[in-house]
């Protein structure tokens, strides 16, 4: 989503991206309705459309859209779509830019109407807790209280207030029960995605040595956290 300049270009890691979703729904989205929540550049949405699916962008703002997938103008929590509508909802790295609990809540509330039932929501969301904060880069910013936070990107990065409502595992798990009964965490998934298709030599020998037990048991200090978010069946 294009929220304060924080949409990305970068096609390689994009793409990569993209790869990685695919692979955490379950490989094959040919044919499917899927939905591109804060779309950005629309780098995702062009390769979603590349492997079949019919895919909707949707965004705030189309300033830096990119691709030729149809794009929707979202405004606040509403979602300008019939019940029902969707395969498949990306919500990647936006709900920190949604707004606080309330607002959270309203949009996951408005994703699960609008996808079929047995529909799934991928959600991606910066733990809280990460020992650098992604968008601001500055330490353990968003576990900080909010006035002190804001101080610090005033002092350090020239911004009028820190913007982003990150959460903790235990959060966005409460969170996304308001919305969707069966609710699937993905977080290791996508680190031994990562280790086999990003990282070659020592990096990938490393981190396959590690014990699976260990990589559960430090999971609530990923710097990033992947659900996948399943609408009841029909």
């Amino acid at each position: 989503m294009i929220l304060n300049g924080y949409a990305l270009t970068d096609a390689r890691s994009r793409r990569l991206k993209a790869r990685k979703i695919e692979a955490l729904l379950g490989g094959d989205i040919s044919g499917l309705a899927l939905l591109d929540l804060g779309s950005g550049s629309g780098l995702l949405a062009d390769y979603f459309q590349s492997r079949g699916a019919n895919v909707t962008a949707a965004d705030r703002d189309r300033e830096t859209y990119l691709s030729d997938a149809p794009f929707t103008r979202i405004e606040a929590e509403d979602l300008p779509f019939n019940d029902a509508t969707f395969d498949i909802v990306v919500f990647n790295h936006v709900i920190e830019h949604v707004g606080r609990e309330e607002q959270q809540r309203a949009v996951l509330r408005e994703i699960r109407r609008v996808l079929k039932p047995g529909g799934r929501l991928y959600l991606a969301v910066p733990n809280k807790w990460a020992i650098v904060e992604p968008h601001f880069r500055l330490p353990l910013l968003g576990a900080l209280p909010r006035p002190i936070a804001d101080r610090l990107v005033r002092l350090f990065r020239q911004a009028p207030e820190y913007d982003c409502f990150p959460l903790s595992r235990s959060e966005l798990l409460r969170l996304l029960s308001t919305a969707f009964p069966k609710v699937r965490d993905v977080s290791t998934d996508a680190v031994h995605w990562v280790v086999e298709n990003e990282l070659t030599g020592l990096p990938k020998h490393a981190i396959n040595a590690v014990p699976a037990w260990l990589i559960r048991l430090i999971r609530p200090a990923f710097p990033t956290f992947i659900m996948i978010g399943h609408a009841p069946a029909p």
